[in-house]
């Protein structure tokens, strides 16, 4: 049994409860060992005392500065719920359905069953690695990874990790949609094959005013001003699973920025159609007993919401009819900033009018062009140069 140092006056000194201690081995090596809290504890091993006592006070500094972890043991998918409920409060409904969603399906079910502490940079680089060969998208890949380095980031905050293991994975690079730009002509086709659809008007109020596909799902005859041409965006619908009883539901909230929050000013065209479509919906109320009456502009045969995946698949009905390459609801968004940029709007009232935070994202994101458009800029350069004589 190891002998406790003497003081000057020869009793023993003992140690402070939690200071830590150097300890011969039976092999002739050193244990330095510090207590983390919880009966667990940090241990290190060296050839020398001076090196083992090194080690001891540095591992007291890392621990007392929160750089050591301390606490219970718990395994990566036990932290990620629990991550999940501390969260809930400061996070958007549907934010923490998506999260819940991601790292239930496909993080828990990978790595979930690794100790918190033992998870490493390595473990995190295979699993992407395995998901690009899926394959999963990029962008998909790189939103799962901002989820988890976010929760492992607060676990060194919450001294359960000395640092994050998730930080400095190389990640594939994410990648810009590509999205059909539709020609004069193929717009035409759409609107003509849209007319005999029920959701003609949401799909010309989609390209032409560039709504998303949450914000028709939410317009409400009330947020209509029909005598100053006018509506206001002031929420968004999705429909999504719930964490809590594993179904889907509807969600309805304020748009995600300030930006989004927002008033547009209608064309006649669109106001005169708003009208006969509000005709035509009172006539179908009037024949429906159980009509939901959620004053919604666009609704199902009852009254009711409308699922976003049975607006999508009348959209793709919608191409096919008018032999149009296959795109996604949202290009509708993208094609209806071209049309804005083509009729030489300001681009802060095109900003404006999508909802956008920054002018980057109108200008890059949503800039695209068509050849037209580079051909004109060819003969501008043409006239320029003959105007000139150079």
């Amino acid at each position: 049994m190891p002998r406790r140092k003497q003081d000057n006056q020869g009793k023993s000194k003992r140690r402070t409860r939690g200071e830590g201690s150097v300890v011969r081995r039976p092999d002739g090596r050193y244990v330095a060992r510090v207590p983390l809290g919880g009966g667990k504890r940090k241990e290190e091993y060296y050839d020398s005392r001076s090196e083992a006592e090194r080690a001891k006070r540095r591992m007291l500094n890392e621990r007392d500065a929160g750089r050591l972890a301390t606490g219970r043991d718990q395994t990566f998918g036990e932290y990620l719920l629990y991550w999940l409920k501390a969260h809930r409060a400061t996070i958007r409904e549907t934010t923490h359905a998506m999260y819940h969603a991601y790292l239930t399906i496909r993080v828990i079910p990978a790595l979930g069953h690794v100790r918190l502490k033992k998870l490493t940079i390595e473990m995190f680089q295979s699993l992407y690695q395995q998901w690009e060969r899926e394959p999963l998208s990029p962008n998909t890949i790189c939103t799962i990874h901002g989820i988890v380095k976010e929760a492992l980031k607060d676990a060194v905050q919450w001294r359960k990790l000395p640092y994050n293991p998730a930080q400095g994975v190389k990640l594939p690079k994410r990648r810009k949609a590509a999205v059909h730009v539709l020609s004069d002509e193929e717009t035409i086709r759409l609107f003509q094959c849209a007319r005999k659809m029920r959701l003609y008007v949401l799909f010309r109020m989609a390209l032409l005013l560039g709504m998303r596909i949450g914000e028709l799902s939410g317009l409400k005859w009330s947020d209509i001003d029909f005598e100053q041409a006018t509506l206001q965006i002031r929420r968004t619908v999705s429909y999504m699973c719930d964490p809590d009883t594993g179904h889907y539901r509807f969600y309805e909230g304020p748009p995600k920025t300030e930006a989004g929050e927002r008033p547009i000013h209608l064309p006649q065209d669109i106001v005169a159609i708003l009208c006969q479509h509000r005709e035509q919906q009172a006539q179908i109320r009037a024949t429906v007993s159980s009509w939901k009456g959620l004053d919604l502009v666009f609704c199902t045969r009852f009254g009711s919401y409308i699922i976003p995946n049975h607006i999508r698949e009348s959209f793709d009905k919608l191409l096919q009819a008018a032999g149009i390459e296959h795109m996604k609801f949202h290009g509708l968004r993208h094609n209806a900033s071209l049309i804005l940029r083509k009729l030489g709007i300001d681009p802060v009232v095109r900003k404006e009018m999508l909802g956008h935070s920054s002018l980057d994202m109108t200008d890059d994101l949503y800039g695209h062009t068509t050849p037209d458009m580079h051909e004109k800029a060819a003969q501008e350069i043409d006239r320029l140069l003959n105007e000139e004589g150079m």
